[in-house]
C-alpha cells in the first residue's frame, strides 16, 4: 500500500485528470534539446504538463540554463543518454551545454562525471517498490535500487528527485533552491495551482519544503508515465495488436529470445517464465538485479575505476539491518533495464562499456568462449566474478545469423512504428 503522503498526492493526480485545459504559458526547453522532444499528439493532463515543463527546463540546474532532466534522458535516444560529445565549453559547438564520454554524461558543473550511464526514463513507471521476495531483490530504480519507493510509494517519484541534488548532475545545494526557481515563474505557479489547488509554493517551514519538493517528483513521474514518454507504439506492439507482421528474421529472433538465447530469463515482465506467451504492455524487464560479468569501461570518465558494487553498495548503507547483511552476496548486481527503445540507445550496460546492440548480443553469446571479444579485442574481466551468473549466458552457441536475428527482434521494440499490416 502507498504511504499516506503518496495517497495525498494520488488525490491531487486524480483531480488533475478531470481537467481538460492546457496551459498556454509552458516554458520551451533549452536550445540544445529542441529537436529531441517527443513529437506526439497526446493531450497531457495538468500534472503531466507540470512534469513535462520541469523535465525540459534547463534552468533547473546550477549553473542555471545548463542541464535539464532531458539532457540525460533525450527523446530521440529512447529517453536515455548519448555516447561521445565534446565536454565542457567545447560542447557548445555541438549544440549542447555539457558533453558525454563513453556514455557517461557531464553534469551541470564543468567536468563533473559520475560512473554510470543513464537508464531510460521511459517505462520506468512500471518498476514496483523494492523488496526482497525471498530469493532476490525486485523493484526500485537507479542501477543500484536506491530509489526504493518505500518513502513515497513510488520508485519513479523518488528517482526523479535525485538528480536535482547530485553534484554530478543538476547540482542544487538543497530542495529549497529548486523550489525557489519554480516559485519565481508564473507558468509553474499557474500549473501548481491547477494540479495541487495551492496558489503559491510554501517554503516557510522544513515540512512545507519537503512536501512541495516531493510534489515535483510526482509531477515528473506523471509525465514519464504518460503516453508521450511511455508510448507502447513499437512494431512489437503493433504485432501484438494484429496490425503488423514480423519478418522471418524478426520472428526467428523472437523465438530465440524465448529459447536458445535465454533473453527471456531476465527481460520479461513476469520474470523468467519461458512458458508464458508475450502479453500486451510487456516491459521486457524482471525488475531484478543481476551480475552478468560486465567488464569495466576503460574510457569511463568517472575517476576511480574501482569495481562498482552496484546493489551491494546501496544495501550496505541501508537502514534495514537484514538488507545490510545481504550486501556481500549482491556485489556487481545491477537492475535489469527495459528493452523498449533499446535500439535507439547509444551506449549499453551500467557503465557504458558497449557501443552497439550487436556487441551486446555477441557478449551474451560468447562471454565465456576463449579468444572471443569484439573487433579483435578480447572481453575484459568481470568487475565481480564471485556473484556472476555462470549459467544463463556466456556460451550460448548462437551462430552469427542467430545473433543478427535477435538484434532484429530487439529493434521491433522501438517506439514510433508507423508501418501497416504486411
Amino acid at each position: 500500500m502507498l504511504h499516506s503522503r503518496a495517497q495525498q498526492f494520488l488525490t491531487a493526480i486524480t483531480f488533475s485528470l478531470l481537467i481538460a485545459s492546457c496551459s498556454k504559458d509552458v516554458m520551451e526547453p533549452q536550445d540544445q534539446i529542441d529537436n529531441a522532444r517527443a513529437r506526439t499528439k497526446t493531450t497531457l493532463t495538468p500534472i503531466q504538463q507540470l512534469g513535462k515543463q520541469i523535465f525540459f527546463d534547463a534552468r533547473l540546474s546550477e549553473p542555471m540554463g545548463v542541464q535539464a532532466c532531458a539532457s540525460c534522458h533525450a527523446p530521440e535516444v529512447g529517453f536515455s543518454g548519448f555516447s561521445d560529445i565534446p565536454t565542457g565549453g567545447a560542447a557548445a559547438a555541438s549544440g549542447f551545454k555539457r558533453g558525454w564520454v563513453a556514455g557517461i554524461g557531464e553534469g551541470a558543473a564543468v567536468g563533473a562525471f559520475g560512473k554510470r550511464k543513464p537508464q531510460s526514463a521511459a517505462y520506468a513507471f512500471q518498476s514496483p517498490v523494492l523488496e526482497f521476495d525471498g530469493q532476490e531483490f525486485v523493484g526500485g530504480l537507479f542501477w543500484d535500487g536506491r530509489a526504493t519507493g518505500l518513502t513515497l510509494g513510488s520508485p519513479l517519484a523518488e528517482q526523479a528527485l535525485g538528480p536535482f541534488l547530485s553534484v554530478k548532475e543538476q547540482n542544487h545545494p538543497s530542495p529549497a533552491s529548486v523550489l525557489a526557481k519554480l516559485k519565481s515563474n508564473r507558468s509553474y505557479l499557474a500549473l501548481w495551482k491547477t494540479v495541487y489547488g495551492i496558489a503559491d509554493i510554501d517554503m516557510n517551514t522544513p515540512e512545507a519544503i519537503n512536501t512541495n519538493y516531493e510534489r515535483i517528483g510526482f509531477a515528473v513521474e506523471a509525465y514519464e508515465a504518460s503516453s508521450e514518454v511511455s508510448q507502447f507504439s513499437s512494431k512489437f506492439d503493433a504485432y501484438m495488436a494484429g496490425r503488423a507482421t514480423l519478418t522471418a528474421e524478426e520472428a526467428e529472433g523472437m523465438r530465440l529470445f524465448n529459447n536458445e538465447a535465454g533473453c527471456n530469463d531476465c527481460h520479461k515482465q513476469l520474470g523468467g517464465n519461458r512458458n508464458r506467451p508475450f502479453v500486451v504492455g510487456e516491459s521486457f524487464a524482471d525488475f531484478a538485479y543481476h551480475n552478468i560479468g560486465i567488464p569495466q569501461n576503460p574510457n569511463n570518465p568517472g575517476g576511480n575505476l574501482a569495481p562498482d558494487p552496484g546493489l551491494a553498495g546501496f544495501l550496505a548503507t541501508s537502514d534495514n539491518p537484514t538488507w545490510r547483511a545481504m550486501a556481500d552476496q549482491n556485489f556487481g548486481k545491477f537492475r535489469t533495464p527495459t528493452l523498449r527503445n533499446v535500439a535507439k540507445a547509444k551506449r549499453f550496460m551500467h557503465n557504458g562499456v558497449f557501443s552497439s546492440l550487436e556487441q551486446v548480443v555477441h557478449f551474451y553469446n560468447t562471454r565465456d568462449v576463449p579468444g572471443e571479444g569484439w573487433n579483435g579485442v578480447p572481453w575484459g574481466a568481470p568487475e565481480y566474478s564471485a556473484t556472476m551468473d555462470t549459467e544463463a549466458l556466456g556460451n550460448l552457441g548462437l551462430s552469427p545469423a542467430q545473433e543478427a536475428a535477435v538484434v532484429a527482434f530487439l529493434k521491433t521494440m522501438s517506439d514510433g512504428y508507423t508501418g501497416v499490416t504486411q
